[in-house]
């Protein structure tokens, strides 16, 4: 269906003898790497949280088949179409490979002579969605996504954060990069820049500008892919499969989606069914514009919530960056919060703001790891409190949703914009310009790089 045997890394081993054929794929699957998953109790807690009362989690791996299955399978798969770009990059003359990937981004393919053909294969695939990803439904999971309170998309980040730090595979590959020790703040500018769009009206169309960084994030991660792989060799990859898999990338849908408005819930939020369809599906266009295979895009809620327990479920231990991604993590944090000045009060406000943060980290992730992310052995009072007055102002948001026109006030507010990642977008700005004078989001970090690595064929 979506993932032909030549998708496959060579390093890939045959299926098993016997394997049945996967209904979706048509094809047998192949059986994970050697060195992974394994199953992580530490994550238990931070399951429990999210994912209580959706499924019964339990403290082991999970047992489940369907897009789990393929999910082992899909890491041995990167991403065809844009890795075959990155090798552009690096056959062509220096930023020539840009400038030809931009222009056909910006413009279109036809404004090119005699395209390269890695080029019109991307766009191809970035062209011909799943057909089930209808627009009416992308547009309405786009004023879901934004309707969700700042309690949801914070907490969505505090997790996120947590995955990045705690978790030995995005860990080990942001650590290996290096990006976010040396840059750390126009890499939150460009992940500010990514977000704030997304939900706007016509900014996933083809020329919209969340569909273009998308597509550039996506090229960012294959470029860090064959960089990865040239640092870890050919060794790791059989032993744990591709760097950046695809896999692991469809674990982003759920993880960046429908898990902002489960915290939501969480709290007491009231929302339609209907509404985590189609958040699912809002994301599930996104994960196509990554580069996400189709058979590894969950079609529905339900497959959604499969993968993000799986997920939490095998995620690596810490890396050996992860005490230094941590220092960088609350750096930034204090670094926020110093933009902030409040006369005479000043220090003890900003000191229960990091107390109420802490105390979130705790709520989400659970003793153990937030004892790793924050550094103290348990949340003060009103890191305690944070969540119930978390609590308390998702509860307000119930009201509006009770007043008649709730969809058209929802719809005119997502024009105006994504007030949360607006002001972290206003704040990473303005952060950069004092840094360097604000070259502003480029998505263009890794291009000298891949190009040093030497000419391909």
């Amino acid at each position: 269906m979506t993932t032909a045997i030549d998708e496959l890394d060579p390093l890939a081993p045959p299926p098993d003898p016997g394997a049945p054929v996967d209904p979706v794929l048509g094809r047998p699957l192949r059986p994970a790497p050697p060195g992974r998953p394994r199953f992580n109790p530490e994550w238990t807690p931070a399951r429990r949280r999210l994912l209580d009362g959706w499924v019964d989690v339990q403290d082991r791996l999970p047992e489940t088949g369907g897009i789990v299955a393929r999910a082992k399978d899909h890491l041995w798969v990167g991403d065809p179409e844009m890795d075959a770009v990155v090798q552009m990059f690096r056959r062509l003359p220096p930023r020539k490979g840009r400038e030809l990937f931009e222009r056909a981004l910006n413009f279109g393919l036809d404004t090119i002579e005699d395209p390269p053909h890695e080029l019109v294969a991307l766009f191809e695939h970035i062209d011909t969605p799943p057909a089930w990803i209808t627009k009416d439904r992308v547009d309405r999971g786009a004023i879901v996504a934004n309707s969700v309170t700042p309690a949801g998309k914070a907490s969505l980040i505090f997790l996120n954060t947590l995955a990045t730090v705690q978790g030995g595979s995005v860990g080990s590959a942001v650590g290996t990069m290096g990006r976010m020790q040396r840059d750390m703040i126009n890499r939150s500018l460009e992940s500010a820049e990514f977000w704030v769009h997304l939900p706007a009206p016509g900014a996933l169309d083809r020329f919209g500008v969340a569909f273009k960084n998308a597509v550039r994030v996506r090229l960012m991660h294959a470029q860090a892919r064959v960089m990865l792989r040239k640092k870890w060799g050919e060794e790791w990859v059989a032993e744990h499969g591709v760097p950046i898999s695809n896999a692991e990338m469809s674990g982003g849908i759920p993880s960046f989606g429908v898990a902002n408005l489960m915290y939501d819930i969480n709290y007491g939020r009231r929302y339609e069914y209907r509404d985590l369809e189609d958040l699912n599906i809002f994301w599930s266009y996104i994960g196509h514009l990554l580069g996400i295979r189709e058979a590894m895009i969950p079609r529905t809620f339900g497959e959604a919530v499969e993968l993000l327990d799986y997920g939490y479920a095998v995620m690596e231990p810490p890396s050996e960056y992860a005490d230094a991604l941590n220092d960088l993590s609350e750096m930034m944090l204090e670094t926020l919060m110093d933009k902030v000045h409040v006369p005479v009060v000043d220090a003890r406000v900003k000191s229960a703001i990091h107390q109420a943060l802490h105390g979130l980290y705790f709520f989400i992730g659970g003793q153990v790891l937030g004892r790793r992310i924050t550094g103290t052995p348990e949340p003060t009072w009103i890191g305690r409190l944070a969540p119930k007055l978390v609590t308390a102002q998702v509860h307000l948001a119930n009201l509006d949703r009770r007043i008649p026109g709730y969809w058209k006030r929802a719809d005119r507010r997502r024009a105006r914009g994504d007030t949360y990642w607006a002001v972290m977008h206003d704040a990473f700005t303005r952060l950069a310009a004092e840094k360097d004078g604000g070259r502003g989001p480029t998505f263009a970090g890794h291009d000298r790089r891949v190009e040093a690595l030497g000419r391909a064929g």
